[in-house]
């Protein structure tokens, strides 16, 4: 009974403790808010800050929100701006917040460069997922090592205004891209992939007017190696403009036709 009658006022004197402290800090937490909320009402903006640009300017990101600054916070339509923002070329994604130290951050996720295209009498720059779009600013210097494609089939499917490649064509530049930054001699004499239909696509080197035809039946980087090992052994010999084709879609084999002599 003793023990019992303890336990019960323990208990008792637990809960009364318990009570003591917290109701003291939730009337704290209440004030606070309370504080913050009023506080705000008189948070302006002071700055614009830009994050993620690197393709795209910050200065073009930020371009037009300047006018915001001295506004207050509240007075900002974040969902506007990301409109604004997300309508550059370049921008794939844009997240817009303001801080209470009166910052409005705008975070941009650019599109990824894959490959320079040659499209209907345009040069473009496609991404990762298929879109064609206008070259960056500074582009022979900011975005190197991107091989250049043509051949594309015409598509009619647009993406935010820009022309979209078809998935088949997609993935046959990605699988050649992927392998050929594999193959050291390949990434550093390939100077243009030509999409063709029928397993006929095939690439130029620079100073060989040869085509090497790697197809559309993917498996490139073992292609890429064997034209590796035929330049080495064979062009790097012979000299260029020997050949008129170089046939690379043959397991342990290359066909090779000579080059035509012109009368």
């Amino acid at each position: 009974m003793g023990d019992s009658a303890g336990s019960g006022l323990s208990a008792g004197g637990g809960w009364k403790a318990f009570l003591l402290v917290f109701f003291p800090v939730m009337l704290v937490l209440a004030w606070l808010s309370i504080g913050a909320a009023e506080w705000q009402k008189d948070v302006r903006i002071r700055s614009v800050s830009v994050d993620g640009a690197e393709l795209v300017s910050s200065a073009a990101v930020g371009k037009g929100l300047q006018g915001l600054i001295g506004k207050n916070i509240r007075e900002v339509d974040t969902e506007g701006v990301e409109k604004r923002v997300s309508g550059i070329a370049w921008v794939k994604q844009v997240r817009v917040g303001w801080e209470l130290n009166g910052v409005l951050r705008v975070v941009v996720v650019e599109r990824v460069p894959l490959a320079e295209v040659f499209f209907e009498g345009g040069r473009f720059v496609m991404d990762t997922e298929g879109v064609l779009l206008p070259p960056p600013a500074g582009f022979g210097t900011r975005v190197q090592g991107l091989v250049r494609v043509s051949g594309f089939p015409s598509t009619s499917l647009r993406e935010k205004g820009f022309l979209r490649v078809d998935g088949e064509s997609l993935a046959l530049v990605k699988g050649f891209s992927e392998a050929m930054f594999g193959v050291p001699e390949a990434a550093i004499l390939v100077r243009e992939l030509h999409l063709e239909r029928a397993n006929g696509s095939w690439f130029s080197v620079a100073g060989d007017p040869a085509r090497f035809i790697v197809g559309n039946d993917g498996d490139f980087k073992e292609k890429l190696k064997k034209f590796g090992i035929f330049w080495q052994l064979v062009i790097s010999k012979k000299g260029y403009g020997c050949y008129r084709s170089v046939d690379l879609r043959f397991r342990d084999r290359v066909f090779a036709i000579d080059a035509v002599a012109e009368p």
